[in-house]
């Protein structure tokens, strides 16, 4: 969307979000961009106020995440409306925009650090049956929401069971500090705080039945 750039101000200092989504301003090559987040689902995307060559000014709403991401259908369904509302608000300062609103395009995620990933292998193949990734800022629903959007692409490359660990809750000895963890490959379950003789016992049976499939621990 391309608006006229007729005056500036802070329009987006009146916009009114639900109780459950915040947005920043943050800098960007040319403008500015606000970025919504959603307390349950993390970063929803952003709305991108940019200069164009013109001296015009282009709005431009983008969803964040990966296409076949599977959260990525109601990150859309909460993140329209609101850059629908903000965009109003916006093009009441600098003009309408030209033309109808394209679909909300795709931002993958940018890199931001590496975060610890151990891969458990079969001890008999040596294949890769399971990943875990460690996410020490994984302390809500968001960030949990964040890591496993950021890491969709490694996800779908190995297609193997995969979990988010958050940080040790709690005090004394290691191997009893339990953890939030949640499933999120191939299909996502509801989180879960497990200590490590909780949670170790499904892995050491992925091992065991993954050249031997009729095996089980009984754990």
């Amino acid at each position: 969307m391309t608006a006229r750039n007729n005056r500036r101000s802070n329009p987006g200092q009146d916009f009114q979000l639900p109780p459950n989504i915040s947005v920043i301003r943050q800098p960007m090559p040319g403008g500015i961009a606000y970025v919504f987040r959603d307390v349950e689902l993390g970063e929803l995307g952003r709305l991108a106020v940019e200069s164009a060559p013109d001296g015009q000014t282009r709005l431009t709403s983008e969803v964040a995440g990966h296409p076949g991401d599977p959260m990525m259908s109601r990150r859309i369904e909460l993140l329209e409306p609101l850059c629908r509302e903000l965009s109003g608000i916006l093009e009441s300062v600098y003009g309408p925009g030209r033309g109808p609103t394209p679909p909300l395009p795709v931002r993958p995620p940018r890199p931001t650090g590496q975060l610890p990933v151990k891969e458990v292998r079969c001890e008999q193949c040596g294949r890769m049956v399971a990943l875990l990734v460690f996410d020490d800022g994984a302390t809500d629903d968001g960030r949990f929401e964040d890591c496993a959007r950021m890491m969709y692409p490694h996800l779908e490359r190995h297609n193997v069971p995969a979990w988010i660990i958050g940080p040790e809750l709690g005090g004394g000895p290691m191997k009893r500090r339990p953890a939030n963890i949640l499933k999120v490959w191939p299909q996502r379950e509801p989180m879960e705080c497990l200590r490590p003789d909780e949670f170790n016992p499904r892995l050491e049976e992925l091992v065991a039945r993954h050249c031997h499939p009729r095996i089980r621990t009984g754990k």
